[in-house]
């Protein structure tokens, strides 16, 4: 089950493109997030809080990468990138 504490903060959606060097980004709210990773698409779920806060609580599913670190984990843990990424995290500071 999804917490709607942490749906409450999903900020977006970043779709990757081995062809495109720009990428796309898309506010999704917690029914598109639900009808993601319901579907049969190949979703990664980002959680972007630290792993602490991750440990604590994340969407089953969901990879550790805090912003700190995404440059070193991203390229070993994005590796399909045809795959729709969703980032969330706790929300504005």
């Amino acid at each position: 089950m999804i917490k709607k504490r942490t749906i409450m903060f999903l900020f977006g959606f970043l779709f990757l493109s081995s062809t495109s060097v720009m990428a796309q980004f898309t506010v999704i709210d917690a029914g598109q997030l639900r009808s993601y990773l319901t579907g049969k698409k190949n979703v990664v779920l980002v959680d972007s809080r630290t792993p602490e806060e991750y440990q604590q609580t994340h969407i089953p599913g969901a990879i550790n990468i805090p912003p700190d670190e995404m440059q070193a984990k991203a390229p070993r843990l994005l590796k399909d990138k045809a795959a729709p990424v969703i980032f969330y995290c706790r929300g504005m500071d």
